[in-house]
């Protein structure tokens, strides 16, 4: 928690973290929590979702054109390598700034090629691959 501030961060490295306009992270709650590959989701007062994710392409995914080009007309944005990641904080249960929409429940997050997967499939594109590409080894979703 920083003290200046009080608002609980994350770098983004360990994590992955989309940020996306808040109708957009409802389809896409919706579609992953479909296949049992719903994470954590905070809710900003400024009607956006980040949803958080397992880290493993990042760096491939945000350099791909057909991908940057893609969330740019989703409006979303990956959180780049270092970027801070704010979380719900006490202070925001008593302004609703910010909230949980799915907590954390444990470490389980899905993978960052399957949430850009699922925010093009949603926006109305079609992912370059299966969506299921993680699902059926759990090892993966550490």
């Amino acid at each position: 928690m920083h003290a200046d501030t009080r608002r609980i961060t994350m770098r983004a490295g360990d994590l992955a973290a989309v940020t996306v306009p808040e109708w957009l992270g409802r389809m896409i709650h919706d579609h992953l929590a479909e296949q049992f590959l719903l994470g954590p989701v905070v809710a900003h007062g400024s009607h956006r979702w980040t949803i958080l994710a397992h880290p493993d392409d990042t760096d491939t995914l945000a350099a791909d054109c057909d991908t940057f080009t893609a969330l740019l007309r989703a409006a979303a944005t990956i959180v780049p390598d270092g970027g801070e990641v704010v979380l719900p904080s006490p202070g925001d249960e008593n302004t609703g700034y910010r909230r949980w929409v799915v907590a954390p429940r444990d470490t389980f997050r899905p993978h960052i090629g399957t949430v850009v997967q699922s925010i093009i499939f949603c926006a109305g594109g079609s992912p370059k691959r299966p969506i299921h590409n993680h699902i059926h080894d759990p090892r993966h979703h550490t």
